[in-house]
């Protein structure tokens, strides 16, 4: 057997050529970051969980088509954000479960059933804010806010300049907080 290289490169170019052990070490490496972009689209972990091996199938499928033109990553987040939003069109997923869906109720004592009430209130009504953002907005202010990525990276994912990216993170921003100034009256 060869030795793998941890070398993200040298582990996709293995990948590409049949190593399923490179390949599960590229997936090792960016599973949380897939789920999380699966959550924001989806607000549900199981849909989630499903949709992150869904992506990661099609990856391996495609991988013989990366190029290098763009980082490894960007390649990935680009095919992750294309599969979640075909999955709530296809399927016309709603669910507002907060993003944090994994905690149980078992955490919290009685006294705090109401916050925890609260809380999820509140993560309800910032779904249905965020699921109302066009398109293109919801993609930039989950890659952001969700990711982590910088405005240079989201551009890259979302094939579109520096400047268009931040002007759609402004827009989500402002559209979210008047949706949400709506919401608490």
């Amino acid at each position: 057997m060869q030795q793998l290289s941890s070398n993200e490169n040298e582990l996709v170019n293995q990948a590409k050529e049949g190593q399923t052990e490179a390949f599960s070490r590229l997936v090792e490496k960016y599973r949380q970051k897939v789920f999380q972009t699966s959550m924001g689209f989806l607000h549900n972990a199981d849909d989630a969980e499903d949709l992150t091996q869904d992506i990661f199938v099609k990856v391996w499928y495609s991988l013989k088509s990366f190029d290098g033109r763009s980082t490894f990553s960007t390649w990935l987040y680009r095919i992750a954000v294309n599969q979640a939003i075909n999955r709530v069109r296809k399927n016309k997923l709603r669910s507002f479960v907060g993003i944090n869906s994994e905690i149980h109720e078992s955490q919290y004592s009685d006294d705090n059933a109401e916050e925890t009430l609260e809380r999820k209130e509140q993560k309800k009504q910032i779904w249905q804010a965020i699921d109302k953002l066009k398109s293109n907005q919801k993609k930039a202010f989950v890659l952001f806010y969700y990711q982590e990525l910088s405005i240079k990276e989201v551009a890259e994912v979302m094939d579109l300049s520096q400047k268009a990216t931040e002007s759609l993170v402004f827009r989500a921003r402002k559209n979210l907080q008047k949706a949400l100034s709506k919401a608490d009256r």
